[in-house]
């Protein structure tokens, strides 16, 4: 439908999606700022006091987004020291890690690094029409800095449109300092029942890999490295109804890694894209940093896609 076609029908574009900002007021995640967009075929929860990261989603109220036991978690309760990290992942569709470390705790950066508990800054939404489009964005900015260290800088714009079945996330690493900085990037996206489950499959990945099983007891996770070539990666995950689905530009992060957890209450399938498949100490050791200088820009982008099969 036009602009005009679609208001002929509706008082509002709330009653078909649109942009809802509100505060969480329970428990550990009191105080947490999100911002759900609905796109009438979408369903997701952005996090601007986590990084700005993405909760829930869900596709034609169907979840395909993997949330931990650990739950939403206010950034003031970040335990950087050793795995202490995981207990406050949320998990959710995506979880940033960085920018100086991920994998491993190593040094003084915990396990996957800072960055998924930093707040976000000038947190700007706009919901409003582009022509016959109705488009939603928010944007803000995330700062992992020191007074006498690193300066880095990730901005970051999430992007929908009323009735699309597409989320755009844009992302810019900035090194706002006077020397060379070592960084480190992974995008881990979560993808979770019912999407995930017994039959389910991993597809743009290796057959050997594609498998998914039904919940086991006291399974141990996995890592499978499982790169893609070209300018851009593709990978999702099938389950027969409905397809969830990944493009990501590889100039950045180049590597790809399934994390692939089919526990018991731990039962998530994990697709990130990374600069590489290493972490913690392994990094340093192999040269595997991705090498910030002075005032170096970088730009990532990731779309989701969900459709019907």
């Amino acid at each position: 439908m036009t602009k005009r076609e679609l208001l002929k029908r509706i008082g509002s574009v709330e009653q078909v999606g649109g942009i809802r900002d509100f505060t969480f007021n329970d428990g550990k995640a009191k105080g947490v700022r999100a911002i759900e967009i609905n796109t009438g075929e979408l369903r997701f929860t952005v996090l601007p006091d986590r990084c700005m990261d993405i909760a829930q989603a869900d596709f034609k109220g169907q979840p395909f987004s993997w949330i931990s036991k650990a739950g939403i978690v206010a950034p003031e309760f970040y335990e950087k020291d050793g795995d202490n990290w995981v207990r406050g992942f949320f998990g959710g569709l995506l979880t940033t890690c960085g920018l100086r470390n991920i994998g491993s705790p190593y040094k003084d950066q915990g396990q996957h690094g800072r960055i998924a508990n930093i707040p976000a800054a000038k947190v700007s939404v706009f919901a409003d029409w582009v022509g016959d489009e109705y488009v939603m964005k928010v944007s803000g900015e995330m700062r992992e800095s020191s007074a006498i260290e690193e300066n880095l800088v990730l901005k970051r714009t999430i992007t929908a449109k009323l009735f699309s079945n597409e989320i755009v996330v844009e992302d810019t690493l900035i090194n706002e300092g006077f020397y060379d900085v070592d960084a480190a990037l992974a995008y881990h996206c979560n993808f979770g029942y019912p999407l995930v489950d017994e039959g389910s499959k991993i597809v743009g990945v290796p057959d050997e890999h594609s498998k998914i099983w039904g919940p086991e007891h006291t399974l141990e996770e996995a890592c499978i490295t499982a790169n893609h070539e070209g300018e851009y990666g593709w990978a999702g995950i099938e389950n027969g109804k409905m397809g969830v689905y990944m493009t990501y530009s590889r100039e950045v992060t180049s590597d790809f890694l399934i994390w692939r957890m089919l526990g018991e209450s731990d039962y998530v399938i994990g697709l990130e894209p990374r600069t590489t498949a290493l972490g913690g100490a392994d990094i340093e050791k192999n040269g595997k940093y991705f090498k910030l200088k002075p005032f170096e820009e970088h730009h990532t982008y990731i779309k989701f896609e969900a459709r019907d099969l």
